[in-house]
């Protein structure tokens, strides 16, 4: 950016826009224009585009800005996936796209979700440009989360494979619905899993009680390859009694345990599986 003949600031909008971008930080519009990031001109000028619903704030440090074609000046800002590698990946190089709308873009979307989730390496602050939200999860050892590029849209973004979504669920699912939503997408996810992709998924995450909880839910969908695979990577592993289910009250004289998992469970909530089957 920033070759050849000062722009205005609608031409620079154009310019930034043809290079299929969406998002830009207040550096790349000041230097279209010819003028110092720090100067009254640029300020004035992304206000005056504000106040004409071209443009909108994204984030604040740095100061990030979205354009806003007309098609989606209803919404107030374009689709997440538009911009959010442009936005993310300097800040959060290994984001991705998380959880519910992962694993709707994996076609499984029993859920009128309208937050863009996302996973990142450290706790932040939503971002709610015009009536959307991204919502942040984190995670510690994100780095080693096996995900892909979709490339068939507007823009690049990333987003977890379907056996790392299914842990993320897994390990989140309080956030999500509860359990009851981690088995409807399991149904739907589990007969395309990849066997490497599992293990794979399994080593990266790493951690014992997600995988119990896995491996018991896909055998309770007769899942059988699936589960088997999760349950020859728990072998070198040492497993404790663990809950199905997180955060929720339960008698525990009502407990079940499955002796092959590990797994404790309300028997009267088995028939969830039924349901979903």
């Amino acid at each position: 950016m920033g070759q050849g003949d000062p722009l205005n600031a609608e031409a620079a909008l154009r310019a930034i826009q043809s290079g299929a971008r969406y998002f830009f930080e207040t550096r790349d519009f000041a230097q279209l224009v010819r003028r110092d990031v720090n100067s009254p001109a640029v300020k004035k000028a992304l206000h005056r585009l504000v106040k004409q619903g071209l443009v909108v704030l994204a984030t604040k440090r740095p100061a990030g800005w979205l354009i806003v074609p007309a098609e989606q000046a209803h919404y107030g800002a374009p689709p997440a996936t538009w911009w959010l590698d442009d936005c993310l990946t300097r800040i959060e190089p290994h984001y991705y796209v998380a959880l519910l709308s992962a694993a709707r873009h994996w076609g499984s979307a029993h859920y009128a979700l309208q937050d863009t989730q996302v996973m990142v390496g450290k706790p932040r602050l939503a971002l709610t440009p015009g009536r959307l939200k991204v919502e942040f999860f984190s995670k510690r050892a994100i780095a080693k989360t096996p995900t892909i590029q979709v490339t068939s849209g507007v823009a690049p973004w990333r987003v977890s494979t379907r056996e790392a979504t299914l842990l993320d669920l897994i390990r989140h699912q309080p956030d999500i619905g509860g359990i009851e939503s981690v088995i409807r997408i399991a149904r739907d996810l589990s007969p395309k899993i990849e066997l490497a992709g599992l293990t794979q998924s399994l080593t990266a995450m790493g951690q014992v009680p997600v995988a119990q909880r896995l491996g018991f839910i896909l055998e309770r969908l007769g899942m059988k390859k699936p589960a088997q695979r999760v349950a020859d990577w728990l072998k070198s592993h040492r497993t404790i009694p663990y809950r199905l289910e997180l955060q929720v009250s339960m008698d525990e004289r009502s407990l079940v345990r499955d002796e092959r998992w590990n797994i404790q469970y309300d028997a009267r909530r088995l028939n969830i599986f039924e349901e979903i089957a």
